[in-house]
């Protein structure tokens, strides 16, 4: 049976990338005679609205969905497709700034390689990731990398305010020089809060956090591993807390999130990890999922894992 391939692109992602890999997938899928038509996203979520109305009418037997573009395009597909319940697995050729979540699971950054990978399995992986439901806005999704209340939240919301247009994600990442100065920038203007974390049952009250984050493996900001001790598809999600600290402590201790990982074991970070998580701030913060910023509020959020189907 011929497989049709249905290519969900951000032409905009890491400044063009997308663009180019998008030509290079043409030119190899023309050069195959494989059919194929392109769906190329033109504004925030319209990843999410054509992986819904793919889910609705694709088989999977006879369709493939490839995603290009970054951590943000990606989050909106597999959110359209869980919105749906559609099982249709994808493949993913990443062409953002961070590329956090092909980072956690060794996708290749080489495009060729990829979709040759994806033309060529024969059996989709399962990879789990996080399903939430905002109790204070009454709304279920997903996330694949993290999602995160506090300074995370400001560093990616100040990185927004430099785009150019309504859908070129945030540049910023661990190789780019604003990344860092973002975080001065939002380090700067920190505020701290309370939150009730309940993890598998077990409940504590933190005071003076500056970031509480729900990772599902170790990464964000292209290529920080701030949990060093989570890995995908282990079967759990993580809280990583994040007290408050002053600059010159942050100084001291960045190095060794860019390192050893030693930063967990001082006072200023907690992790608890579990299958089953609830978080509720006491006061506002801005928040974030997968990178895409969520307005200020006291957010009260359940947190359990699901997954969907990777091509790779």
């Amino acid at each position: 049976m011929d497989v049709y391939y249905h290519i969900i692109a951000n032409f905009n992602a890491g400044s063009g990338k997308g663009k180019r890999i998008g030509f290079e997938v043409e030119k190899i899928l023309n050069n195959r005679n494989i059919p194929f038509v392109f769906h190329q996203t033109k504004y925030p979520n319209h990843g999410f609205e054509i992986a819904q109305k793919l889910g609705q009418t694709l088989s999977d037997a006879a369709n493939r969905i490839i995603v290009i573009g970054g951590d943000g395009t990606l989050h909106e597909v597999v959110s359209g497709l869980h919105a749906v319940e559609s099982t249709l697995p994808i493949g993913y050729l990443p062409a953002g700034t961070g590329n956090d979540f092909a980072r956690s699971v060794g996708l290749t950054k080489d495009a060729k390689k990829g979709l040759l990978a994806i033309l060529e399995a024969k059996t989709p992986v399962e990879i789990e990731c996080m399903k939430y439901h905002d109790h204070l806005h009454n709304k279920v999704g997903i996330g694949l990398n993290s999602m995160g209340f506090g300074l995370d939240a400001e560093v990616n919301a100040l990185a927004g305010e430099n785009k150019s247009t309504a859908h070129v994600p945030a540049p910023f990442n661990l190789e780019s020089s604003s990344y860092l100065t973002k975080i001065v920038d939002a380090f700067k203007e920190r505020t701290t809060y309370s939150v009730d974390v309940t993890v598998d049952g077990v409940s504590n009250t933190y005071e003076a956090v500056m970031v509480t984050g729900v990772m599902n493996h170790p990464y964000f900001g292209g290529g920080i591993k701030i949990d060093p001790l989570s890995k995908m598809n282990n079967n759990e999600l993580a809280v990583m807390i994040i007290f408050n600290l002053s600059f010159l402590t942050l100084l001291r201790i960045f190095p060794l999130v860019l390192t050893t990982g030693g930063h967990i074991k001082t006072k200023y970070f907690k992790r608890i990890s579990g299958k089953e998580i609830s978080i509720r701030l006491h006061d506002s913060a801005l928040g974030q999922v997968d990178g895409e910023v969520m307005p200020k509020a006291a957010y009260q959020m359940e947190y359990t894992l699901t997954s969907f189907q990777l091509w790779r």
